[in-house]
């Protein structure tokens, strides 16, 4: 398959195909989300806030933690996700619990001190300006705010799964060529330091890995963080 550009490719991308490895991961990532949300504010904490997703894409964050009680605004740059988005929300009948906007994750439209939490999956590897995004989550969070993230470690091991062998193998599971930058992978050490350089007290990273959950392959928190990655950070 020919390589398109990362634009080109979340504008149409199969958000919503059941093989599709991000909508396959959903619930693990929505666990995790919760589970730091509970950590940092107390048990059922979820129903009561207001979560903005950088990076949203087709909605699928978005929409199964609405599902489970928060309300969302979920933000990209792609104008063909957010149709995918805004479709499908309406179609499952939770618009009422979500807006989706667009704009970068650079330059956040919202006003300083906005959101408890903020979460941003497999976004930061993608961004232009990865200290600038940080920059800016941490400017709309109050001090005490949750940040949970997930993203690619720069290694051989996730060049050869992700790129070498996921993109050219893979496509039914969304590994389509040009969907990953090596070079924007981002190592552990260099998004604590920059978590820690714009007000972060990062709480968590641990590795995100395979597993087989109810005899269902995906991916979950635990292991070391060879390939991906999860964490949360609280603002100070």
């Amino acid at each position: 398959m020919q390589r398109r550009s990362q634009d080109e490719i979340f504008a149409s991308y199969n958000w919503w195909d059941q093989d599709n490895l991000l909508f396959r991961i959903t619930r693990e990532r929505c666990d995790y989300i919760e589970s730091c949300i509970d950590r940092a504010f107390g048990r059922e904490a979820l129903r009561q806030q207001t979560i903005l997703e950088v990076g949203c894409g087709g909605g699928l964050i978005c929409e199964q933690l609405a599902r489970r009680g928060a309300s969302c605004i979920g933000l990209d740059p792609s104008a063909g996700a957010l149709e995918v988005a805004r479709a499908h929300v309406r179609q499952s009948g939770l618009a009422g619990r979500v807006f989706f906007q667009q704009g970068l994750a650079e330059s956040l439209p919202y006003a300083a001190g906005s959101f408890s939490v903020v979460v941003s999956l497999d976004v930061l590897e993608h961004v232009s300006d990865l200290e600038r995004t940080i920059n800016e989550i941490a400017r709309v969070l109050a001090p005490g705010g949750v940040f949970v993230f997930d993203t690619i470690n720069r290694t051989w091991l996730s060049r050869l799964v992700l790129i070498w062998i996921g993109e050219r193998l893979f496509h039914r599971f969304g590994l389509v060529p040009g969907l990953h930058s090596y070079e924007r992978f981002i190592k552990p050490g260099e998004l604590r330091h920059g978590l820690q350089e714009a007000g972060f007290q990062v709480a968590e990273m641990v590795g995100f890995m395979p597993r087989l959950i109810q005899r269902r392959l995906t991916l979950a928190p635990g292991g070391p963080l060879l390939i991906s990655y999860v964490g949360y950070a609280i603002r100070n």
